[in-house]
């Protein structure tokens, strides 16, 4: 089914749905809502995120292998798919607004082709 957006999990501070792209396109997409630190992890695939919603994210390293750095609303930013874990969270810790990504990476079932 094309565009159906259904949820995928969630917990204390966000939620993960996926954005509807049709099965047999090869890349995935999917939207993440926060106002608390999300881990994420590239699982050998290069991570293309967007900030969707929101003015500013900080997006890390646990493993310092990049340096912090803020995107702001609009903005497009890549994660190597060397990185691993990663994560994104608000800025301003104290602010209780919704941010939003939205994240692209080639489905693993079509990676090995």
């Amino acid at each position: 089914m094309i565009k159906c957006i259904h949820p995928l999990g969630s917990g204390e501070g966000w939620r993960e749905e996926a954005t509807g792209l049709h099965e047999r396109e090869f890349i995935e997409t999917r939207r993440h809502w926060l106002n608390k630190p999300v881990l994420h992890d590239t699982q050998g695939a290069l991570n293309v995120m967007n900030l969707v919603e929101g003015d500013e994210a900080v997006v890390e390293s646990p493993q310092g292998a990049f340096e912090p750095f803020v995107v702001h609303y609009a903005e497009t930013f890549i994660i190597p798919a060397n990185v691993g874990a990663y994560i994104v969270r608000p800025l301003d810790a104290k602010n209780e607004r919704q941010l939003a990504t939205l994240k692209a990476f080639v489905r693993a079932s079509h990676s090995d082709r």
